[in-house]
Parts: C-alpha cells; sequence; structure tokens
C-alpha cells in the first residue's frame, strides 16, 4: 500500500488547511496509507548544526524518506509559502552526507500541493511552491491541484466549507496523486 506523507503548512490549532488535509486523507480512504508530519521541533537551519542533523531533523527526513508520496497543504502568506514549510523543505534538501546531494530527502520525492486561502484559491503559493519542489529535486505532479477559496462562511465559523467543486477537486488530485506515486 502507498504511503503519503501530510505536510501542513500551519501550526494553528484546527488551521484551515489541516481541515483541508483532513479531508483529503478522509477522500484518500483506504487506497493508501496516510500519515502527518509533525515538524514544529524543526530548528531554523544552520549549517553549523548540519552534521550530524538535530534529531527533529533526522526524524523528519526519516519520515520523509518512508513516503512514497509528500502531500503539502498549505496557506499562502503574503503571496508565498509560510516560512515553516521553507525551512523545512531547506532542511529536508539538504545532503544527509557531506557532498552527496543523492543523500538529500528530496531527491526524487514525489510532491503534491493543496491550499485553502482567500479569494485566490492558493494560486501563488501552490506556483511557487511547486518551483520549490522541482528546484530541490523532487517530482513534482503538476495538475490537478485542489486551491480552495475560503467562503464568507468559513472565514466567519473558522470551519472549512467545502463546495461541491472543491469536494470534486480533492478527489481529482487524490486520485491523480494516487497514480503518480505508484509510477
Amino acid at each position: 500500500m502507498a504511503k503519503i506523507l501530510m505536510v501542513v503548512g500551519s501550526n494553528r490549532t484546527n488551521s484551515y488547511n489541516r481541515q483541508l488535509a483532513d479531508a483529503i486523507v478522509k477522500e484518500i480512504g483506504d487506497r493508501a496509507e496516510v500519515s502527518f508530519l509533525d515538524y514544529r521541533n524543526v530548528p531554523l537551519f544552520n549549517q553549523d548544526e548540519e552534521f550530524p542533523a538535530p534529531e527533529s531533523v533526522q526524524e523528519a527526513r526519516a519520515a520523509f524518506d518512508a513516503a512514497d508520496g509528500i502531500w503539502v497543504v498549505t496557506p499562502q502568506y503574503n503571496d508565498s509559502y509560510p516560512g515553516l514549510v521553507k525551512n523545512l523543505l531547506d532542511w529536508m534538501s539538504r545532503a544527509t552526507e557531506q557532498g552527496v546531494m543523492e543523500s538529500a530527502s528530496t531527491q526524487g520525492a514525489k510532491l503534491t500541493i493543496s491550499s485553502a486561502a482567500g479569494n485566490t484559491a492558493g494560486a501563488a503559493v501552490i506556483e511557487k511552491a511547486k518551483e520549490l519542489g522541482e528546484f530541490i529535486g523532487m517530482k513534482v505532479m503538476a495538475d490537478p491541484v485542489a486551491g480552495i477559496a475560503l467562503s464568507g462562511e468559513s472565514w466567519q465559523t473558522g470551519n472549512l466549507i467545502l463546495s461541491d467543486s472543491d469536494k470534486k477537486a480533492v478527489a481529482d488530485q487524490a486520485a491523480a496523486f494516487l497514480d503518480f506515486i505508484a509510477q
């Protein structure tokens, strides 16, 4: 069975993107084994701490390496990805052995991105995260993606409300990503 690692780009309790990730997991159902990466303790990247990497980084790398696919579900901050997502990917893109880039956890890892955001539906963060993923050696699934524009009701209640078209976008992305990681 395929293993998918969910990386939620917000630490906020009950964030919209955590709710979206939960909806994705529900959509995937028993078609894959899904786990969530807890990377709150990953420190800011620092080359002085790279070899050996901190334990929290080693744990995140082990989770990346064990996954058949990485699914980043992230908010859009100032037209881009949150610093904590960039920091995690910076650590994951570094070699685990000095001078051996092929040992980086991102090399060849399969990636897809979703976002719940404002009226742009996270379009900028999705594109920028795709670019970053490709730059750090990941195999990025270009389409389909679930970019969810938060409804007024979602903003008022704090609960992610998915329309029928949002649910279809999630279902389409889940099916496509399962096919993508099977290749």
